[in-house]
């Protein structure tokens, strides 16, 4: 076969691909989600004057025909089978599988982060708190911790992490340390955030320290929600593995709490199923998911203690199971409500315990903190 014959044969076919691929996006119909990648998925854009002039419809063209492109997920299971299969690469974007659970590349350490978590808790204390009350922090490892220390992937200097925030944080705020109550089984496969299940020596730990373990007496039961929790590392990797699955310890004051979600106005029950049912992240069932401020009421506590936590999303599954302790949980989350606005939906008294809880991956990333 000469070069001529060969540049035809090669053109054919790739005219059969183009149109092959235009025919099938017609028939298809679009999504609108991507389960595995857990976003919305871009939809053909309106054409008028203004996006043809000024230059925006090429893009949204592009970015459409990319999100609708058909066997999307497939062509992406491919191409990282390629890469780490393959090729041989240590990892795809920064993600990689060890022990069968999805990791993600967390290096280096950046102290000037951890600087302002512990700036932030700082000023919280000294706006809204004193050494009249019972405040305390503790740190929550990501599961890069408990890989191998001889792996060949890079973690973070947890030792440093932890020696700054000693010296940073204001010494009336006592540390409670839960490392050595976590292993790398009591986190999602798929996902950043720990199991609920597992999770009872860190709330002992933790009930111990801050004096409520006294009023903790009954006991935990384990319900499973769902066989399939695909995490947010499911779909940036691109891999298929086995899906997670979600459960969640109930008792009789957990059953009868209610939450109100400061920014909704709305009551709902302490494990959302309606929520998560609808959510493209299964993890909304704790506490339906990111907002500002949401409380934990108990109406059937033996006592009027209240505790206010300062968190982020790990504190959605392990705040419900401090029910019975407290008539009052609320969880302020401040990647959504700056400092200077807490006082007006807040009213601090030394009746309440102060818990500041942030997970290392937030520690080394703060910016999000207002």
């Amino acid at each position: 076969m000469n070069d001529k014959v060969k540049d035809v044969v090669v053109s054919i076919l790739f005219l059969i691909t183009i149109v092959g691929v235009l025919v099938i996006n017609l028939i298809l119909k679009d999504k609108d989600i991507s389960y595995s990648e857990r976003r919305k998925l871009a939809q053909f854009p309106d054409i008028n004057i203004e996006n043809v002039f000024n230059g925006n419809l090429t893009d949204e063209i592009e970015e459409y025909a990319m999100d609708q492109f058909p066997l999307r997920d497939e062509f992406r299971s491919i191409k990282t089978f390629v890469k780490l299969d393959i090729l041989r690469q240590k990892d795809n974007n920064g993600l990689f599988i060890a022990d069968n659970s999805i990791y993600k590349i967390e290096y280096p350490l950046d102290e000037k982060s951890v600087l302002n978590v512990a700036d932030k808790i700082n000023n919280i204390y000294n706006k809204y708190l004193n050494n009249e009350f019972n405040v305390f922090y503790s740190i929550i490892p990501d599961k890069n911790y408990f890989l191998d220390d001889n792996s060949i992937y890079l973690k973070l200097d947890y030792k440093a992490l932890d020696n700054i925030m000693r010296e940073s944080i204001n010494s009336n705020i006592k540390y409670i340390n839960i490392f050595n109550e976590l292993s790398s089984e009591d986190y999602y496969k798929t996902d950043t955030h720990w199991k609920q299940q597992n999770l009872t020596k860190v709330v002992n730990k933790i009930a111990n320290k801050m004096e409520f373990l006294d009023r903790m007496n009954e006991e935990f039961e384990e319900k499973k929600y769902t066989n399939e929790f695909y995490g947010t590392y499911y779909g940036q990797l691109g891999k298929k593995i086995e899906p997670d699955q979600i459960y969640y310890l109930t008792n009789s004051y957990i059953e009868q709490a209610t939450t109100y979600n400061y920014e909704t106005n709305k009551e709902a029950s302490i494990y959302n199923i309606e929520k998560a049912n609808l959510s493209m992240d299964k993890y909304d069932l704790f506490l339906s998911g990111a907002t500002p401020i949401i409380e934990i009421r108990n109406s059937n506590a033996k006592t009027d203690k209240e505790l206010i936590i300062f968190r982020d999303s790990f504190g959605s599954s392990l705040a419900p199971l401090f029910t019975e302790a407290y008539s009052k949980i609320i969880l302020i989350d401040i990647r959504y409500i700056s400092t200077d606005l807490i006082s007006k939906y807040i009213n601090f008294n030394i009746n309440q315990d102060i818990l500041f809880l942030y997970s290392t991956l937030v520690i080394n990333d703060s910016g999000s903190l207002k």
